[in-house]
């Protein structure tokens, strides 16, 4: 998951929540009176306060005095994306469902509009579904990915929340 701070007319900042230190984690926890699983839960959300309490432990390390109360952005400033490792996962086991390419169509345009990387994103979708047409064509299956190892690093913005859908089991997403 990656929070991103985009403080109206200033540049955006993303936070790679895998980077969090135990510590860190534990001082997001504490600003909001949650445990850890708590908060990973509120993110996956969209919880704003859970998105703020991120993005100010990560500022912390540059402003080591800055306090939670000093950092309040605006609800439209904070936002969560799906990083490359969510989008593998996604993507993997959306493939993996048989009969619902209408359904799976809608997903994948929702994960693309909410992944960090959308290019990886897209790139991935489209591996699968040439190895799927392939596959239903009768063909041998390709050679394996071609799609770039998992990086921790992303771009774009956009928010999302893991809603599931309850006929497929696949996470969606709000616009």
């Amino acid at each position: 998951m990656i929070v991103e701070y985009a403080p109206e007319g200033g540049d955006a900042e993303r936070y790679d929540v895998r980077k969090l230190l135990t510590s860190e984690a534990a001082a997001v926890g504490r600003a909001l009176g949650m445990k850890w699983p708590e908060v990973k839960e509120a993110l996956g959300d969209d919880d704003p306060e859970a998105m703020r309490a991120v993005a100010w432990v990560m500022r912390k390390r540059q402003d080591p005095q800055l306090r939670f109360p000093d950092f309040d952005p605006g609800v439209d400033e904070v936002s969560s994306l799906w990083d490359r490792k969510e989008i593998d996962s996604f993507v993997t086991e959306a493939f993996k469902v048989q009969g619902k390419d209408e359904e799976r169509d809608i997903f994948m345009r929702i994960l693309v509009r909410n992944a960090a990387d959308q290019a990886h994103a897209e790139a991935l979708i489209k591996e699968h579904a040439d190895e799927a047409a392939a596959l239903a064509a009768g063909e041998a299956p390709k050679e394996p990915s071609t799609v770039s190892p998992t990086s921790e690093n992303s771009e774009t913005s956009t928010s999302s929340s893991s809603l599931t859908s309850s006929t497929s089991g696949l996470p969606l997403s709000t616009p």
